[in-house]
């Protein structure tokens, strides 16, 4: 069995600068953890060819299986990137009514890009192919394939938060998109709660969630456990020189990060409890993220605002209460922050699940995680500070429990973590999602 993966994002795309021609590697887990299986079982990867040089390598082989790359059109890429994808499903997923676009053109646009990526599935697929399909940029392949390659097996992953049905039935084209991912052999999703909230659509919109619960699971995406408990064991010495305790986090760039309501956290903090002052260092690094999208920019200069305001209002000759990075730092650097800081703070509004954590807690020596009890992670991190990010008091309350934690505490907290992210690691993902598959295979010979 050999397997056709679909994504919008590129395991690489490359990239050309003048005359000098590069390669950006992807470095998102979703990514690695789907090219360990495309190296063992053999396939076809068909993406989305962004980069700018990437015309160029529009079929390339590697060892053991070759990517196909879909190329978009400028007006199709903004409508269906920039506008239904991120104006429109983006928003409406994570809660954000007020930011949700509705627009029937980039809907058009989103429908034609999905087509596109099955006329590219068409031309690849052999009997016996299992077809596995990602995320909320593809949710109308799964109707698409049926239609066109009936006898094929679909699996369909499902990577951000899915909401309430009463929610989710707001999107005008919310039948059509359950009626597609209802017609994969198999759905999976991050946790329990998505695959209740998702029965719960296909009940409202199509009265069928009998037919369909017994194909969808709740299957969480896992890190590589190893690679970044070795890799945080070669960071030998702390970057940081002071004795301060050190408060960390990293994220996108984006509005469902919870990013204001820290800012707004550590003010609260420092404001109860005067004695932290110059007792700790709040580092905040952000990634640059859809830096052409208009909310985003505004999104950054009202949190860069609240920042200096902060700094202005506490800090001292001799020290700075957070020191923000807008940059996309070294994967050095990160392990450095992963293994010596104290307290990692992973506080989303609203995730599918978040890696971030995971990694914290493999690479970490004795550090507390405080996190968003609306984060995917938190369901399975029971040795977490659990937090509700949108109370100021509870997240400040929160940072000044986890600076005040024992060690004994602090490292039967981190052992509970490990071994779960360790038990349920990448691989565990991947072959948990092929026995379903290959199952599915069996049952349909049958």
């Amino acid at each position: 069995m050999s397997y056709i993966v679909v994504t919008t994002r590129s395991p690489f795309s490359h990239e050309k600068v003048g005359s000098k021609e590069t390669i950006k590697q992807s470095t998102g887990g979703v990514s690695t953890s789907l090219r360990l299986l495309m190296e063992k079982e053999g396939g076809t990867w068909i993406c989305w060819g962004d980069g700018n040089n990437d015309r160029n390598y529009l079929e390339e082989r590697l060892e053991n299986f070759r990517i196909v790359r879909v190329l978009v059109s400028g007006n199709d890429r903004k409508g269906f990137y920039e506008g239904y994808s991120n104006s429109t499903l983006w928003p409406l997923f994570h809660y954000f009514r007020e930011r949700i676009v509705y627009n029937s053109s980039t809907f058009e646009s989103y429908q034609r890009v999905n087509r596109q990526f099955l006329d590219s599935i068409i031309r690849a697929y052999s009997p016996g192919d299992t077809i596995w399909v990602h995320d909320y940029q593809l949710s109308l392949l799964p109707g698409m394939i049926r239609e066109a390659i009936p006898e094929s097996t679909v699996v369909f992953t499902w990577h951000i938060p899915w909401v309430s049905g009463e929610f989710f039935s707001s999107l005008p084209e919310s039948e059509q998109i359950v009626r597609s991912i209802s017609s994969a052999d198999i759905i999976t999703f991050h946790t329990s709660l998505y695959v209740r909230n998702f029965l719960d659509s296909v009940e409202q919109l199509t009265g069928e969630s009998d037919t369909v619960r017994p194909k969808v699971h709740s299957v969480p995406l896992g890190i590589d456990y190893s690679y970044y408990h070795k890799k945080s064991e070669d960071v030998h010495k702390s970057p940081f020189e002071s004795q301060q305790m050190v408060l960390f986090s990293i994220d996108r760039m984006d509005y469902t990060k919870g990013l204001l309501s820290r800012v707004n956290a550590i003010e609260y903090l420092l404001q109860e409890h005067p004695d932290l002052a110059g007792k700790f260092v709040y580092y905040l690094v952000v990634s640059p993220s859809r830096t052409q999208v208009w909310e985003y920019r505004v999104y950054r200069r009202e949190l860069e605002m609240r920042i200096g305001r902060l700094n202005g209002r506490f800090s001292t000759v001799s020290w700075v209460p957070i020191v923000y990075m807008n940059k996309r730092i070294s994967d050095q650097s990160l392990m450095a922050f992963y293994r010596f800081s104290q307290v990692a703070l992973i506080t989303p509004l609203f995730d599918g699940l978040n890696l971030v954590a995971k990694e914290f807690v493999a690479s970490s020596r004795d550090g507390v995680l405080i996190i968003s009890k609306f984060a995917g992670s938190s369901e399975y991190l029971d040795g977490a500070v659990k937090v509700n990010p949108n109370s100021r008091e509870d997240l400040a309350e929160a940072i000044y429990s986890a600076f005040r934690m024992s060690p004994e505490e602090r490292r039967t907290r981190l052992e509970i973590m490990k071994r779960e992210v360790s038990r349920h690691n990448s691989s565990w993902w991947v072959r948990r999602i092929r026995e379903l598959s290959r199952k599915e295979v069996i049952r349909v010979a049958e």
